[in-house]
């Protein structure tokens, strides 16, 4: 799998972690309290903004002080960092400029919305502000590299924060009118936009992209003084990869301006910015939708053959992310999560809420199969399972066997048959989880969710939890007698040859802790949070005989 994301000595990194509320940086109580949490959540990465008003008080004097403490306090945890520039643009405002810059209305001008009124942001036709902003980020870049080239503490920057402009779907401004009448630059030439109803006739933003004119002419002039800025931070540090993140587009009635910022990089216009903005590595969604159509939605608009597909933001708790989330990392190639607002995960004590604790258990699912999710996430080799509602099991048919995920969410599953007492007692008492059992139950009856890797026909890596699995040979195509096959307990994985628990490393190598026998194969293949089961079933067994 293709990925941005390295260490210091260029090996892939799963990027799993938590963003900082937005202007928590610079107040170490509180970036203190996301370290907490990123490492709670069982995380390798922090997310946090660099603001330009701290960052240049005064018009070419840089403060380097708090980005030089932030690299710093994030290294001594052992954490990767991404930075995010808040810029010209956050959330379609202009709120993160300097002081100076805001009170030089001439020189950095606002755009405006057809009343003529002005909206907060400054206009996407204003090239003062892109030079400026350039000056500050090729600035911010230089700093990086010399503080941190050679640890690599930093492993990529995000250019500006979910760009657009809001309640308007272009400036409507005198200067803006005039770039509109100039038409669609040659650089888009042969790009459409799907359900604009354009007549065809080249060189109009109306005649090329019909309905999403306004959307489209948006899109290009922001995209274009987003390369200025990018462009000029890899002037300082080339090996720096640059993303972008965006809101979604794909939501309500998906109306520029209205449903979601116009002129963002939502999927509609990618390929505007794909032309205007190259530097850029990524365009990456910030997922909110909980509903899992709306997810699976945005995750297939953004993992496509020209853009890797990225979450820098999603929800860190509740039951849809921690099942949408598993769906992302195995069936849409997701290079890396990370959740919003690390400090609110929190509660009084310092420890994960509740609903925390589900997302984090995902993130411990995904973290413990992230060696394989490096190599092997999309292909046909990898697949997963989410519990939706009313479900009781999930089936599927590999080449050798039949796979059952029994979901076992309504209560801890005993060792025995269903209202016979436990011949080993409480859940978990005969295997190493057994203490993490008795004091936290709960993490264990969760609504079910699995990644499985196929490693061959008679060999599976499994993680997850809130399930137990059944494997079931396929009968032969020759078989005389597939009853007996079927009925056979020798077709299942009581005959394995070794059902284990254990680890990755980060190369990959698989490590066994402890090998499961005798009683604890009474529930099937078990899965729960902290380990990663392999299941090795007997190629050789022949039911039928």
């Amino acid at each position: 799998m293709k990925t941005i994301f390295k260490d210091k000595s260029g090996k892939p990194i799963y990027v799993l972690g938590l963003q900082s509320h937005n202007s928590s940086n610079g107040c170490w109580e509180l970036i203190d309290k996301s370290i907490s949490a990123v490492k709670q959540y069982h995380g390798n990465t922090l997310e946090i903004p660099v603001y330009w008003h701290q960052f240049e008080p005064e018009e070419g004097n840089f403060d380097y002080s708090v980005l030089d403490e932030l690299i710093r306090r994030t290294r001594a945890n052992g954490l990767y960092l991404v930075i995010l520039w808040f810029g010209f643009s956050k959330n379609a405002g202009s709120t993160y400029l300097p002081d100076w810059a805001k009170e030089d209305t001439t020189r950095f001008w606002y755009a405006s919305g057809p009343d003529k009124c002005l909206v907060p942001i400054i206009s996407p036709h204003c090239d003062e502000i892109y030079d400026a902003d350039a000056k500050a980020f090729a600035a911010l870049m230089k700093r990086i590299r010399e503080v941190d080239e050679s640890d690599r503490t930093v492993i990529a920057v995000q250019v500006e924060n979910e760009i657009g402009l809001y309640f308007i779907d272009r400036d409507y401004s005198s200067r803006a009118q005039a770039d509109f009448e100039k038409g669609v630059p040659a650089q888009l030439d042969g790009v459409t936009l799907e359900g604009s109803d354009a007549d065809g006739k080249s060189g109009s933003w109306y005649g090329q992209f019909g309905r999403h004119a306004h959307e489209a002419f948006t899109a290009w002039h922001l995209a274009v003084g987003v390369e200025k800025i990018a462009a000029a931070g890899k002037a300082e540090y080339a090996d720096m990869p640059l993303f972008m993140n965006t809101m979604q587009g794909e939501i309500r009635q998906e109306l520029a301006g209205q449903s979601y910022s116009s002129g963002a990089p939502v999927g509609r216009v990618l390929d505007i910015y794909r032309a205007a903005a190259p530097t850029i590595e990524l365009y990456a969604p910030d997922i909110y939708r909980m509903h899992k159509t709306a997810f699976i939605r945005a995750c297939e608009t953004y993992s496509r053959p020209d853009n890797i597909f990225f979450i820098p933001e999603t929800g860190t708790r509740g039951d849809a992310f921690a099942l949408n989330l598993i769906h992302a990392a195995v069936e849409y190639k997701a290079i890396g999560i990370c959740g919003f607002g690390a400090e609110s995960t929190l509660g009084p004590d310092g420890l994960l809420t509740d609903e925390s604790k589900k997302v984090a258990a995902t993130m411990r699912i995904l973290k413990d199969m992230s060696p394989v999710l490096l190599k092997h996430a999309g292909t046909d080799k990898m697949f997963c399972a989410s519990q939706e509602e009313f479900q009781d099991l999930c089936y599927f048919k590999r080449e050798q066997y039949h796979i059952t995920l029994i979901y076992v969410d309504t209560g801890i599953p005993d060792w025995g048959v269903k209202g016979t007492p436990a011949p080993s007692g409480p859940f978990g008492r005969s295997l190493p989880i057994s203490t993490q059992a008795a004091k936290d139950p709960a993490s264990f009856i969760q609504r079910g969710r699995a990644v499985i890797f196929e490693a061959s026909p008679y060999e599976y890596y499994m993680a997850g939890v809130g399930v137990s699995t059944r494997f079931l040979k396929r009968t032969e195509p020759n078989d005389s007698c597939p009853w007996l096959t079927n009925a056979s307990r020798a077709a299942t994985e009581v005959a394995a040859l070794t059902i284990e628990e254990g680890h990755f490393t980060e190369d990959g190598e698989w490590i066994c802790d402890f090998k499961r026998r005798g009683d604890e194969l009474n529930p099937g293949v078990l899965l729960y949070p902290g380990t990663v089961l392999r299941v090795k079933l007997n190629q050789n067994i022949d039911c039928a005989q």
